[in-house]
């Protein structure tokens, strides 16, 4: 049960009661499991097949589904939040904004993966992705801090986050469970599993939760379902397949400025109430991996997905020339593949040779309605800061189709010549392309003093080739110390290049729209050197 929120993030906390019995519980647990035999920690996300994490060449935080159910999340930051070196903040609802190995913000240097599978395309970064995905009732989650590109391609610099689905049990069962709190939070979380049958094991999750907020105006809703498939024909044959399903319809003026007076004295006031954010996501996904004999495996995951959004950004809200109050609708569907084969060779080098092709072709359009508050605001005083209360809808400042599409090989080689030494090498090469269609008429579009610059239909396209060297050295078996290179880039993306933004002269923005076309990618460096141990096992020894 929840019994209140955090006033300034309204994030619902546990009740003492419950803390204290899970806390004991925890206490409990390890002594209960001394007396079995540790399994070694295993990660997936860095070379996209199960890996010792003690041989890994990057750092990588891993949270199981144990720490999952017991930490419960009601929002991203409570559980990645555990891993040292991620920051995850809270702004509206389950919206959040990130700091790996970046400063906190809402840069588009981060790939956010379910099951390995890219959440968005490249070029349609959202920073909130994870409110996309049913965390509370996930697997796991692996972060891979630091650039990831000579496996994942564009966006993952500053980490890679992975979310894993939870497998279907052998047994059949069903659980539900239910949470209350103060400010309208409630949230019910339910499962059912089918067992294992002669077709397979079925697992499906269902996550609704509601909170009225505790500003004036700023309640969340959201229905998610997760379906999976596990099936294995034959000794040879594993078949997996997702449905992911979210709808989120949030309003989200709770970060509005407040005045002294307002913030000592009735700090519940929203200056922002008309903003919102609605979201729908759909991911679906077949995997086949089938062994072939003499150590080969050959994987195929073709996915499909759908993303879109409307907003009403409340940091856009300002009656000056200057701002950029708009409502805007992006509507994404993807389809793509990821092909993947790995090979382990015979030998005391433990040699893997790993190669792919990662295809993803991504249909989108983008509309944007510019917002007049004129007779909808109040004007602030020093006692109250300005309301924005209502809106009236102005003209259409964009209105484009655009097609993102790329092809992505990539090939991983892993070997030991010592048996305490782990060596990496890695290449990707990206191709991507966007192609728009600019549905409004070329040339100057005007709203009062903006001066919104409409080029006509236009593509771009960008290629990058991103190495990896890694090596992971065994001083003892708890500890290990490892270093590595990498190379990694992010793409401009759609809004970059074929939304420009307004200026206050023609020329002024029919220049910012041509030097948009022109971006190139960022590109990024890093070297890395690190240790990683097991402080339990160094105690033992000692």
């Amino acid at each position: 049960m929840l019994c209140s929120s955090l006033p300034l993030s309204g994030v619902p906390r546990r009740c003492p009661v419950p803390l204290a019995l899970a806390a004991a519980f925890s206490f409990a647990a390890p002594l209960a499991q001394a007396q079995q035999p540790v399994l070694p920690e295993v990660t997936v996300t860095g070379t996209r097949e199960a890996t010792l994490l003690s041989e890994a060449s990057a750092s990588v935080g891993v949270i199981n589904q144990g720490t999952i159910k017991f930490t419960a999340p009601a929002h991203p930051q409570q559980l990645l939040g555990q891993i040292p070196g991620v920051s995850v903040n809270v702004t509206n609802g389950e919206g959040h904004t990130t700091g790996i190995r970046q400063k906190i913000g809402t840069d588009p240097v981060y790939l956010y993966l379910e099951d390995g599978i890219p959440t968005r395309a490249t070029g349609f970064f959202n920073h909130n992705a994870l409110y996309e995905i049913n965390l509370p009732q996930a697997g796991g989650v692996e972060v891979v801090k630091g650039i990831g590109s000579a496996l994942y391609g564009s966006d993952a610099i500053g980490g890679t986050v992975n979310i894993l689905t939870k497998s279907p049990t052998r047994d059949s069962g069903a659980d539900l469970s239910g949470e209350i709190g103060s400010y309208g939070w409630y949230r019910l979380l339910g499962s059912a599993n089918t067992g294992q049958k002669d077709m397979g094991a079925l697992r499906a999750d269902v996550n609704v939760s509601h909170t009225d907020g505790w500003r004036e105006k700023t309640a969340y809703d959201r229905q998610s379902v997760n379906l999976r498939w596990d099936h294995a024909p034959a000794n040879d044959t594993a078949l997996k397949a997702i449905l992911g399903y979210t709808k989120i319809d949030q309003q989200t003026g709770a970060n509005s400025a407040l005045t002294p007076f307002e913030y000592e004295n009735t700090p519940t006031v929203n200056a922002r109430s008309v903003a919102y954010r609605k979201v729908e996501a759909l991911r679906l996904s077949a995997n086949v991996d089938k062994e072939l004999g003499n150590n080969t495996l050959v994987s195929i995951t073709p996915y499909f997905r759908h993303n879109y959004m409307d907003l009403n950004g409340s940091y856009n809200f300002s009656t000056a020339a200057t701002g950029d109050p708009r409502i805007e609708k992006t509507d994404v569907n993807s389809l793509g593949f990821l092909l993947k084969w790995r090979k382990d060779f015979a030998g005391t080098m433990r040699a893997r040779l790993i190669a792919g092709l990662d295809y993803d072709y991504s249909p989108g359009k983008r509309t944007e309605d510019a917002l007049n508050f004129t007779g909808c605001t109040v004007v602030g005083t020093a006692t109250s800061a300005q309301k924005f209360n209502c809106y009236a809808v102005g003209p259409r400042i964009y209105d484009y189709d655009v097609t993102y599409q790329a092809a992505s090989p990539y090939v991983h080689f892993e070997v030991s010549p010592l048996e305490s030494l782990r060596l990496t090498a890695a290449v990707r090469y990206d191709t991507m392309s966007y192609k728009a269609t600019n549905n409004l008429a070329a040339g100057d579009l005007v709203n009062g003093t903006k001066h919104f610059w409409q080029n006509a239909s236009s593509s771009q396209s960008f290629s990058k080739a991103s190495p990896k060297l890694g090596a992971n050295l065994a001083l003892t078996p708890a500890a290990h110390v490892y270093a590595s290179y990498n190379q990694g880039f992010r793409a401009p993306g759609e809004g970059n290049l074929f939304r420009a933004g307004h200026d206050t002269t023609l020329a002024l923005g029919q220049t910012k729209a041509a030097d948009a076309l022109q971006l190139k990618p960022i590109e990024a460096e890093q070297y890395e050197l690190g240790v990683r141990g097991d402080a339990g096992l160094f105690a033992e020894k000692g």
